[in-house]
């Protein structure tokens, strides 16, 4: 068997797409192009694909990741031509390269994204300095607790990476962040959001910010991270 990560983007309106989705459209395509994936085994049976740290609902990106492993070996850089033959509008492959089979998948290698957040404020509408914002002993945000289902709130302080302000060409607030991203601590950038614009008694709606999702990264903040596709040796 043979193992291959493929980088793809998801822009306009496949933001919309829910997971599910995305890998069912996956599936599909590979089907359309003649792509034969391995199986796991046991009972129920199913395709050894996986779509690394899947993304939001809503939000765009500009590096996604998917890995599949196949019963016979390709041209690692004809899949994504393949797979884009089926692709709607918004999604498409840009680079493929073979990788080496191990029992982990990429979700556990990742460590932090980083994401570009255009705010719809003009710059006298947003802080000059948010160091007192990052600053704080804890961050809150509240989300749903996964058993309960009752609102908690979580201190996000530590999943924080970095956060860097700067003014788009037009003269709008666009945010620049680093946070984590891991397989089982995650932090959404829309909650961070939503955490700032309350210290700051900004009155925006969260939908009308658009947020994308620039890359998935390996490594640490003490050494640095690292684009994922660029954190391994090609074979």
């Amino acid at each position: 068997m043979k193992r291959y990560l493929l980088r793809f983007c998801k822009k306009g309106n496949t933001r919309f797409l829910s997971h599910l989705d995305i890998a069912r459209l996956f599936k599909r395509a590979m089907r359309r192009a003649g792509i034969e994936p391995a199986f796991s085994n046991g009972y129920n049976p199913h395709e050894l694909i996986n779509i690394v740290q899947p993304l939001s609902l809503g939000y765009e990106s500009e590096s996604e990741y998917f890995e599949i492993d196949t019963v016979k070996a390709y041209e690692a850089e004809k899949l994504p031509e393949l797979l884009n033959m089926s692709m709607p509008d918004g999604i498409r492959f840009t680079a493929c390269r073979e990788v080496e089979r191990t029992s982990n998948n990429f979700s556990n290698r990742t460590v932090s994204a980083s994401y570009r957040a255009v705010l719809g404020l003009e710059r006298e509408e947003f802080p000059e300095d948010i160091s007192s914002f990052l600053s704080q002993d804890r961050i809150f945000i509240t989300k749903k607790d996964k058993k309960t289902k009752q609102p908690v709130e979580k201190d996000i302080k530590q999943y924080i990476y970095s956060v860097e302000p700067s003014v788009s060409d037009d003269g709008g607030v666009v945010l620049y962040m680093m946070l984590r991203c891991a397989s089982n601590e995650t932090l959404n950038p829309g909650k961070l959001l939503e955490s700032m614009f309350k210290y700051y008694n900004i009155d925006k709606p969260l939908h009308e910010c658009r947020i994308t999702r620039l890359d998935i990264c390996t490594g640490s903040a003490e050494e640095g991270f690292v684009p994922l596709y660029e954190s391994f040796q090609e074979i």
